[in-house]
């Protein structure tokens, strides 16, 4: 049902020629306008939150696009200047710490959704769906550690990666597929709340992503 609402939301997005910047309505009217459950379309702006392609405020409603410089200001000094190589190396430091705080913390909900997204990405048919279900997978990592920094951190950091000279690029299938059981590793080694196992884990991954970046500057 969930990729269904997205189907519905995208297609909701583009027939009212809606671009970035522009409010979403209220949680309520928009379910009722596409003919779904509020949960369900709850979890559509949160995979298309995780991917960066809207924001929400609170007290603010929801946006297309990007969350605005002005609303978050320590992106600005983050992205500046940030290549992907740097953003890689940034990365490799920080999640596996993430994770290894998100096993001790998170709860069974926690695990069963982070096993789902591992399930989807694994699905994924092209690089613009592996993004999706990929940011959402780091970020839902960060929300296991109901830590509030670290949270709006990876959104920062899934913010930058969406930067056209910065989206590191998943194009070819056994690539996605590799990444994909990478993931699938972490969540096994969480959901058996083994932090050190699910670490090394998500260091392997980030490798990775990490070698198959180009180490060139912008």
């Amino acid at each position: 049902m969930e990729n269904l609402t997205l189907d519905r939301l995208l297609g909701y997005v583009a027939e009212r020629n809606l671009k970035d910047g522009d409010a979403l309505p209220s949680e309520r009217s928009l379910a009722e306008a596409l003919g779904v459950s509020r949960r369900d379309l709850r979890g559509a702006l949160a995979s298309l939150e995780a991917a960066g392609r809207v924001w929400r405020g609170v007290g603010r409603g929801t946006y297309l696009g990007t969350r605005p410089l002005k609303f978050s200001a320590s992106l600005s000094s983050l992205r500046a200047g940030s290549s992907p190589a740097d953003i890689a190396e940034m990365r490799l430091v920080l999640e596996p710490a993430f994770v290894e705080l998100a096993t001790s913390k998170a709860s069974p909900d926690d695990l069963a959704e982070l096993e789902k997204c591992a399930r989807r990405n694994a699905m994924a048919r092209d690089d613009d769906e592996w993004q999706q279900w990929d940011h959402r997978f780091h970020l839902l990592i960060a929300q296991a550690t109901r830590n509030p920094a670290i949270i709006a951190l990876m959104e920062v950091v899934n913010g930058m990666r969406m930067k056209p000279t910065a989206r590191e690029k998943t194009a070819d299938q056994d690539t996605r597929r590799h990444f994909a059981e990478q993931h699938q590793a972490v969540v096994k080694a969480m959901i058996k709340r083994d932090g050190a196992t699910a670490a090394a884990r998500m260091r392997d991954h980030l490798l990775n992503v990490q070698w198959r970046i180009p180490a060139q500057r912008e």
